[in-house]
């Protein structure tokens, strides 16, 4: 579902190749979702055969031929429903780290508070970057700052709530 989503809504701003809709993920989306090493192709031939989108070849011999993608009606009706499912979802974030904390009792507190610090380095980079992005893109669109701020709020919670654990394992 995310994946159409990312695509369909690339491809509404312009047609585009395989290679810009990676490229697209990897540096703009690639901290906000999982998809950033993930094949591009298989789903924009899968999405194709469904017809949401569109391949057109560049003029060119087969070895510097590429392929340009365009988003459908049908593709700009899947989107809009995708946008409306992901907006109404109710599922809550699941974070590896709460099954840990449910087994917290049996783990060796020497052990796991330097991997609880690492977290929180891990965290602080992505704040940094964050904020970083944040400024970079000051004069971007209110879609691009909500999103980054969003992230910011959720790593400095969970930032917070690290040092909690720390404190709590040290106990």
């Amino acid at each position: 579902m995310m994946q159409n989503l990312i695509i369909l809504g690339f491809l509404k701003k312009n047609p585009a190749s395989g290679y810009d809709i990676k490229k697209f993920i990897q540096k703009e989306l690639g901290v906000f979702s999982d998809l950033e090493n993930q094949s591009i192709y298989y789903p924009l031939s899968r999405m194709e055969k469904e017809e949401l989108i569109d391949k057109t070849a560049t003029p060119g011999s087969q070895r510097q031929r590429k392929y340009i993608y365009s988003i459908t009606a049908k593709g700009e009706k899947a989107f809009g429903q995708l946008c409306r499912k992901a907006l109404l979802s109710q599922s809550r974030p699941f974070m590896e780290l709460d099954i840990v904390l449910y087994f917290l009792p049996f783990l060796d507190r020497e052990r796991i508070i330097p991997l609880l610090r690492l977290r929180l380095r891990f965290l602080r980079k992505v704040t940094k970057w964050l904020d970083l992005k944040y400024e970079e893109l000051k004069n971007a669109g209110i879609n691009l700052r909500l999103l980054l701020e969003h992230h910011n709020k959720l790593a400095a919670t969970e930032i917070s709530f690290i040092k909690q654990v720390i404190a709590a394992v040290k106990k």
